[in-house]
């Protein structure tokens, strides 16, 4: 399961999760910035991967973050150019992110150093241990099902007269009708929905049913409004069987882990389009 693409990438990915971090921790956020430049006390120039500055507690702090996207564990070269940068510039934290590890002898440099040692990776199955990842549901779906729509209008209600009186023609689907009765407007189906008592034991069962509500509506596109004398409608209850599995780890995108403890400190969670 890849991560991401490319570097670029996983430092954006980096940003936006410390970004949410502090987010939801209620952190004042000063900056979360990608690929800048920030000059030290020698006048260099450092790039950083993700600059982020918070404010918790009425203190500020600056962390910088290098982002390593290796297919193998980072070497202590850069865990010592990440100290250079952090002596360059005064009151700031190191952090590097990977996606694997650290060679032999990073963590002892990064532990007596105070640099911080993180990995954003996918999920792997053993993150729900002593949880339920994967959950099957089996069931029944009762729902009733329209076969035929017919409403005829009233024309008593000087309104829907006066429409039918300047328009000879109405053109509509009754299926994609609104209907608004005492103030309340829903789909029609929705609206059947409750004025129909279903019964199991007549299912798939074909049956008619005039209603004839007091006040009830069509809202056409126009907003215009047509009163309902009577619905006809053929209609049966059916059923459809349910089986559905959801597994948690098609829910979430990366997993933020400190590398020492191996806790997991967050998990960001995908996308979904509607």
């Amino acid at each position: 399961m890849e991560l991401c693409e490319t570097s670029k990438d996983y430092e954006l990915l980096t940003q936006k999760i410390y970004k949410a971090i502090l987010e939801s921790e209620g952190v004042e956020n000063i900056a979360v910035q990608h690929d800048v430049k920030i000059q030290g006390k020698s006048g260099v120039e450092h790039q950083i991967d993700v600059f982020w500055e918070y404010r918790y507690a009425g203190v500020s702090h600056k962390v910088l973050i290098e982002c390593k996207y290796y297919s193998k564990p980072v070497s202590l070269i850069h865990a010592r150019n990440m100290l250079g940068i952090l002596n360059d510039i005064p009151n700031s934290q190191g952090l590097i992110v990977t996606t694997q590890g650290f060679q032999s002898g990073v963590v002892d440099f990064c532990s007596h150093y105070e640099i911080n040692l993180k990995r954003i990776r996918p999920p792997q199955g053993s993150d729900w241990d002593d949880c339920i990842q994967i959950v099957n549901v089996n069931g029944e779906i009762y729902q009733n099902q329209y076969l035929d729509i017919k409403i005829v209008f009233d024309g008593k209600d000087n309104d829907t007269k006066a429409y039918f009186d300047n328009n000879s023609e109405l053109s509509f689907n009754a299926y994609d009708s609104s209907i608004s009765e005492s103030g309340n407007v829903s789909f029609i189906g929705k609206w059947l929905d409750s004025k129909i008592v279903t019964n199991l034991d007549e299912l798939n069962t074909p049956k008619t049913e005039i209603l004839e509500p007091k006040q009830a509506y069509v809202v056409l596109p126009t907003e215009e409004r047509l009163k309902i004398r009577s619905v006809t409608v053929l209609w049966e209850l059916s059923k459809q069987e349910l089986s559905i599995s959801v597994d948690a780890m098609d829910f979430v995108h990366a997993v933020l882990e400190d590398f020492n403890t191996g806790d997991i400190e967050y998990t960001l969670q995908k996308e979904h389009n509607n």
